[in-house]
């Protein structure tokens, strides 16, 4: 396997990058009451830097104490109150910002309040003195511009609805001002005109935000990011069918294949390979993602061990509504209903056409299982049209079926994949074709084979880079060769590990491979892209194949093997040139919020600063 992959193609890269950039913003806030607890020791760090141990305040209304304390509070009611009242007002006005989101913002808001106090203090300490009061109305103003930013990202899109949850915390904040500092029209005018210069700077960063999505697509990102947000962290069924409904506005119509591996014994089916001709993506549980859980799901009470490989495609494949999915996953029950058992064919050992081969075939009666990887150079999505390519060069060298598995076992960024064209894709319809030779030169007489199967399930993507249905193992025992397919419901594989792991099946059978599924279900995590081997160790994956495949083969049991497969007309994809366009305009407005976001932070402050010399002059 010399032969170097290509580059991925540009809107590949486009693809990759863009779900980087954005994963960055994929981390989950705290706990409430952590948040709440936050702001006591960082309002009693904010009143240290803005007053000293002993400022000279009266004491509050029906308490004793004042001095420090009434500091203390001036501080801390509006970012504890604040952000305690943000999350009613939220709800009031049709948003949705929870108590988490809102204490997780107060931190950040504080930090910009700490800031300028500290760069307050720097200033004092070279004898430039600036007025406490006109830090914090200057703060309070960039606290507004950031919490707009915020709240119009994750509780509601509108403007006019988010102004008064992105403004009680800075409001309280000036109003604690004005109550113990300075309540002068000045202050009250500087306060005010404070915050409508963070507002007018945010609104200028957000509306270039919105501008490379409303041109593609004729309505702004931020209209997506709230239920992308609770479908990511709450599985929000009212968020996922609005992401659906986005993508299929965007979709158009396409014939897809579905192939399937029936294992039978004792007239029953207790295992089979489903193979569909869907990517499993776009993200989260959107659509055809998660597509190998989705499946087995619904289909465990007629078969109990089902078994979802990655059949070569590409995120043109990505089915965007659930009810598409279900066509596809009601196809093939009726395909494994179906199936037609008795063949004539014979078995073959797992084999290739030649040393280098990217390609090995296994004869399965009279159809073949073919397994792509370029490993160790780096593999990626396959183009659909190369399988449907080597499905007919199968069938002119005798065989009724031929299931093609993209092994997807190789990750290196923006490297491995195979559009249609491509010099590796001629390759691999090459050596597919010398594989299914060599396979069928290698059947033996048609004789009983034995099967064995085990599962480990019990994985997360946030530790372990591995989806609901774990890691499966199955065994199969063919013209006196053992052949081990082991898969990991992950998103591809850190390069460099699968010959490791291949090695691990190999102390124990006579050869094998391992595949990933390439489920976008794993990359929830801060981050984003999440191959496997990345969080989990290879010493536990290798562990854990070591179990799993030392269960399949004490399993092992005379079985029947059939293949066959369908077409499900008119499915719902996203096609050609859709994801490329979307996450364009997914990068283009990371581009432009990296630009605006200090431009704008830098005009607010420059107008501020600009009120508050004009007033305090």
């Amino acid at each position: 396997m010399s032969t170097p992959a290509p580059a991925a193609p540009k809107a590949k890269d486009t693809a990759y990058r863009s779900h980087s950039r954005s994963s960055r913003f994929n981390i989950r806030a705290p706990p409430w009451p952590v948040g709440l607890l936050a702001t006591v020791p960082i309002s009693l760090v904010l009143a240290y830097l803005a007053f000293g141990t002993s400022p000279d305040f009266p004491p509050v209304p029906g308490l004793p104490w004042g001095g420090f304390f009434t500091a203390f509070l001036i501080f801390l009611v509006p970012l504890a109150l604040g952000s305690t009242l943000a999350a009613p007002v939220s709800f009031a006005v049709g948003g949705k910002f929870y108590l988490r989101r809102a204490y997780y913002t107060a931190l950040y808001s504080s930090i910009i309040l700490g800031t300028f106090l500290v760069l307050a203090r720097v200033l004092d300490a070279l004898g430039l003195r600036i007025p406490v009061e006109a830090v914090l109305l200057l703060s309070y103003g960039l606290v507004l511009w950031f919490r707009q930013m915020a709240v119009m990202g994750v509780a509601t899109p509108s403007y006019l609805r988010s102004l008064p949850i992105s403004l009680v915390v800075p409001l309280l904040g000036d109003i604690m001002l004005w109550g113990y500092v300075g309540d002068s029209p000045t202050d009250i005018l500087a306060g005010w005109a404070c915050l409508g210069a963070g507002l007018l700077a945010v609104t200028l960063l957000l509306r270039g935000v919105n501008r490379p999505m409303a041109r593609e697509f004729g309505e702004g990102g931020l209209a997506f990011l709230r239920p992308l947000m609770d479908h990511m962290n709450e599985r929000d069924p009212l968020a996922q069918e609005r992401m659906e409904g986005f993508f299929e506005r965007l979709s158009t119509e396409g014939d897809l294949r579905v192939t399937a591996i029936g294992f039978r014994a004792g007239g029953k089916v207790p295992l089979a390979w489903v193979l569909p001709a869907v990517h499993p993506g776009p993200f989260g549980e959107l659509g055809a993602s998660d597509l190998p859980h989705k499946i087995a799901g619904t289909l465990k009470g007629t078969f109990p061990h089902v078994v979802v490989p990655h059949s070569p495609s590409t995120h043109d494949q990505d089915i965007p509504t659930s009810a598409e999915v279900a066509r596809v996953i009601e196809a093939a029950r009726n395909l494994l209903g179906g199936l037609s058992w008795g063949g004539s064919g014979a078995f073959s050992p797992l084999v290739s056409g030649r040393p280098g081969s990217l390609v090995r075939a296994q004869a399965l009666g009279d159809g073949a299982l073919v397994l792509i990887t370029q490993a160790p150079q780096p593999t990626d999505d396959i183009d659909y049209a190369w399988a449907e390519t080597i499905r007919d060069e199968g069938r002119k060298l005798g065989f009724r079926e031929v299931a093609v598995v993209d092994a997807h076992n190789s990750y290196e960024a923006y490297r491995g994949a195979v559009p249609f064209g491509s010099p590796v894709g001629f390759q691999i319809v090459r050596d597919a074709r010398e594989a299914l030779e060599a396979c069928r030169a290698a059947a033996g007489p048609r004789e009983e084979i034995r099967v064995g199967f085990a599962q480990k399930l019990g994985y997360t993507p946030r530790e372990d880079g591995i989806g609901p249905e774990g890691l499966s193992v199955t065994v199969v025992e063919a013209a006196g060769k053992t052949t081990a397919y082991a898969l990991f419901d992950a998103n591809n594989l850190v390069r460099g590990l699968r010959d490791p792991l291949v090695a691990v099946l190999r102390e124990s059978v006579d050869d094998g491979e391992v595949m990933t599924t390439d489920n976008h279900v794993v990359h929830e995590v801060a981050g984003g892209l999440n191959p496997l081997g990345k969080l989990r160790p290879i010493a536990e994956l290798s562990r854990d194949l070591r179990e799993t495949l030392q269960e399949a083969l004490g399993s092992l049991e005379p079985m029947e093997v059939t293949m066959g497969s369908t077409r499900v007309p008119r499915v719902k994809i996203l096609g050609p040139g859709v994801t490329a366009r979307l996450l364009t305009a997914v990068g283009d407005s990371f581009s432009s919020f990296w630009i605006l976001f200090p431009t704008t932070f830098l005009l607010a402050l420059a107008m501020e600063a600009a009120i508050l010399l004009w007033l305090f002059h």
